[in-house]
């Protein structure tokens, strides 16, 4: 696969997540934070602003229509299978830069969600490396297909 460097052009649209894969160089087995069945979406809007969403395939219901008054090991359960956050985007040195503004994790709101970049015409994966504790590099991984 050849890597190119996109332009926003390329990437603004509506894109659906093939997979969100945890990759470790300890030789630790791969994981899939939603399941290798999660569902997703990432929106660019060519004004700059973005959102995306992911969930595990699965997500239980809620017992009550209204999730205020739904138990709380079910709002736990509901918040560990659902991840999203909007803001802005942009291209930055070769790499993607999501400026968030809202979050449902609230330590991500005012944050810039760094992220490498593979691009093939139609295929985009955004990429965070860090380091675990153990000192092993943790490689995250969302691979998305362009839809619009």
């Amino acid at each position: 696969m050849t890597n190119a460097q996109p332009t926003p052009a390329d990437l603004a649209g509506a894109w659906r997540l093939d997979n969100w894969r945890i990759s470790f160089s300890d030789d630790r087995p791969d994981t899939y934070p939603y399941g290798e069945d999660a569902k997703g979406y990432l929106i660019y809007e060519p004004s700059g602003r973005m959102a995306v969403m992911v969930s595990n395939n699965d997500r239980p219901a809620i017992s009550d229509a209204n999730i205020r008054r739904a138990p709380v090991e079910e709002k736990v359960a509901a918040f560990d299978t659902f991840f999203g956050y909007c803001g802005t985007w942009a291209l930055k040195d070769g790499q993607m830069v999501h400026s968030v503004e809202m979050s449902l994790n609230p330590n991500f709101v005012g944050t810039d969600q760094v992220r490498g970049i593979e691009y093939t015409p139609g295929a985009l994966t955004l990429i965070e490396q860090s380091t675990t504790r153990t000192g092993a590099v943790m490689r995250n991984q969302l691979a998305w297909r362009k839809i619009s």
